[in-house]
């Protein structure tokens, strides 16, 4: 079991932002949380104890002065998280900041960042103040304010970090990771990603071998697994809907396809799932 908030959550605008203090009251939250699809914009600072989150296939040891940053439609899970974890959390609906949706595309670069201690004090003390106005008046025209400030900054931090020592071969591994999130429902061949990339096939599977120690192919297969196992926890699906909507054509491949890479068929994965209710964090 680990601890989470309970400040506000049944007010009208939980859905278009939050945030809170991790280190004030909290209430009992069951882990590990299953994988799901965020519907906000979210982000956790961490600035002291650690949690380990997943994006999509990859998973992050979040500890002190780091940052971890997820975009609305990302699968993500939280698998532990430290007695003594400290910083913040926060979501926000990309209507809550249109007016600076150029700054939403940060969300889906690097998702785990890591911060000097000036600059995660810096940033602490815009979320200080960010979390002071919502929680005692709230005036949501100040916090796009600041919100709009804070990822500015991270916008920064990141093209910093970008532009050190990233090799030829690793540019290219992890823009495929940031194509295929985005396009693993309806493309399931390499060809189509090294395209995009202006790439052989085979020069683009040894960049993403040689950086992550996984073929392309199997990258496509754990995130389609995936992606079926976040439909698979809603009973109210079909398994033949699921199949079609991550791209599979004909139903009985698509549970011959999972039972290879799990071990398991779709209904078998099923009957194991805990449908307990879960807050998602």
């Amino acid at each position: 079991m680990a601890n989470i908030d309970h400040f506000q959550l049944d007010v009208s605008t939980f859905n278009e932002f939050y945030i809170h203090d991790l280190s004030k009251e909290t209430y009992k939250l069951k882990l590990p949380l299953p994988p799901h699809r965020k519907t906000v914009n979210d982000f956790i600072l961490v600035t002291d104890g650690k949690m380990t989150k997943s994006a999509g296939i990859d998973s992050y040891e979040v500890t002190k002065n780091t940052i971890f940053l997820l975009l609305a439609g990302q699968i993500t899970a939280t698998i532990q998280i430290s007695e003594n974890l400290s910083g913040f959390y926060c979501h926000f609906s990309t209507d809550f900041i249109a007016e600076s949706k150029s700054q939403i595309d940060i969300l889906n670069k690097v998702p785990f960042l890591k911060l000097s201690s000036n600059d995660c004090f810096n940033l602490t003390n815009l979320l200080k103040r960010i979390e002071n106005i919502y929680t005692q008046n709230p005036n949501y025209e100040l916090i796009r304010s600041y919100l709009f400030t804070f990822l500015t900054e991270i916008k920064t931090l990141q093209k910093t970090e970008k532009n050190i020592g990233l090799t030829a071969t690793e540019k290219i591994a992890f823009e495929f990771k940031h194509i295929l999130t985005k396009h693993v429902t309806n493309h399931h061949e390499a060809r189509f990603y090294a395209k995009q990339l202006h790439v052989s096939p085979n020069h683009l599977n040894r960049c993403v071998k040689k950086v992550f120690r996984k073929s392309v192919t199997q990258h496509i297969a754990d995130l389609l697994i995936l992606e079926a196992k976040v439909l698979l926890h809603q009973q109210s699906i079909p398994i033949a809907d699921i199949s079609f909507s991550i791209g599979f054509e004909d139903p009985s491949y698509f549970g011959r396809f999972f039972k290879k890479q799990t071990r398991q068929t779709p209904t078998e994965f099923r009957l194991i799932i805990d449908l307990s209710e879960q807050l998602p964090l």
